[in-house]
């Protein structure tokens, strides 16, 4: 599934003014020489403002590579942050609160700055999103798959940030691997559970593939799904890195990992799901709707084909598939309507 590019910049790759500001910020001085702007702040304040200002320098990396030779303050303006925020692709919550993120962060590198007009703009998300929860709110697979990617990206920079590995960071990354797995695998909650490395979860060279036997499907149809390049590359890492971070990960092969020395059970991934997408966009989405937003992903970017959606979800007939997931045409042909009465009665 396409994606941006690496969605944030290693320290050690910003460019070299930026590194210098950043270092100069969080600098702790004495008496004959004063202590940066940031130097108060405590280490998740500033692990967030770092990820947040790392992430906006990956898009200027990833778009607007004419804009990194130029200061800090000259890269950003109200156009680049309409540009940075379609990139983002993500619900007006999790804009709201990169924004004013990303506004404390242009506070320490560049001080002499007026960035209010970044904080009324990250107020007007925030005002958004309180309004946009919605019980049948369409999401489709790009957007679960983007939460997904930006939870470990998030993880792996406050891993690099750290001494220490802390489950909690564990958590994150091993959440944002279940939910990118299910926009590109939309399993059910059953599958999902049963799930066991080198049993169900299989690797040829390079490449993970899941291998479901029809004794773990609904349908009672063996199921068998290569996994895309990205999601390989993470799995090999969660599995070496994250993974063994996670109370009792040594003691059964379950993919997803408890912190109660067994697999995750059912409702702990329903949760952990519902909680992380309530977060991003403000109203929470459960392992089913994964199912609903690949159909309806599928029947807009690929109509002509989207009878291959009942393999992807596993139904034994397209009537099933086109009669409770495929919902995307249909609700763009009622807004297309409601645009024309709309402009009808002005």
């Amino acid at each position: 599934m396409p994606r941006a590019p690496r969605i944030y910049v290693p320290f050690e790759k910003w460019p070299a003014e930026d590194q210098a500001r950043w270092q100069a910020a969080f600098k702790v001085g004495d008496r004959f020489e004063g202590s940066g702007p940031g130097s108060h702040l405590a280490e998740a304040t500033r692990r967030n403002l770092w990820i947040s200002y790392a992430r906006f320098l990956g898009f200027i990396s990833a778009n607007r590579t004419d804009l990194l030779g130029l200061p800090p303050e000259a890269r950003i303006d109200r156009l680049v942050v309409t540009e940075y925020v379609a990139w983002r692709s993500c619900g007006y919550g999790m804009v709201a609160f990169d924004l004013a993120s990303l506004r404390g962060a242009l506070r320490l590198v560049c001080p002499d700055v007026d960035w209010s007009w970044l904080l009324d703009l990250s107020k007007r998300f925030k005002a958004a999103a309180q309004h946009k929860a919605r019980k049948y709110h369409l999401v489709t697979s790009e957007r679960l798959y983007m939460l997904g990617i930006d939870l470990m990206d998030g993880a792996i920079a406050k891993s690099e940030n750290t001494t220490l590995l802390s489950k909690e960071v564990a958590f994150q990354f091993r959440d944002g691997l279940l939910i990118a797995l299910l926009a590109e695998i939309p399993m059910r909650s059953r599958t999902v559970v049963t799930l066991r490395i080198d049993e169900h979860l299989v690797k040829s060279g390079n490449t993970w593939a899941l291998d479901i036997p029809a004794a773990d499907t609904k349908t009672r149809r063996a199921l068998d799904y290569p996994l895309s390049e990205e999601i390989c590359e993470r799995i090999d890492l969660y599995l070496d890195h994250f993974r063994n971070r996670i109370t009792g990960a040594d003691t059964h092969t379950g993919l997803w990992v408890s912190n109660k020395r067994r697999p995750m059970s059912a409702i702990a991934i329903y949760n952990a799901v519902r909680r992380r997408t309530k977060i991003a966009f403000g109203f929470a989405v459960n392992l089913h709707r994964f199912r609903h937003g690949a159909a309806s992903f599928w029947s807009i970017h690929d109509p002509a084909n989207v009878r291959g959606a009942k393999d992807l979800l596993g139904h034994a007939s397209f009537g099933m598939t086109e009669k409770y997931y495929v919902m995307a045409q249909s609700r763009q042909a009622g807004r297309a309507l409601a645009q024309i009465v709309d402009a009808v009665q002005k």
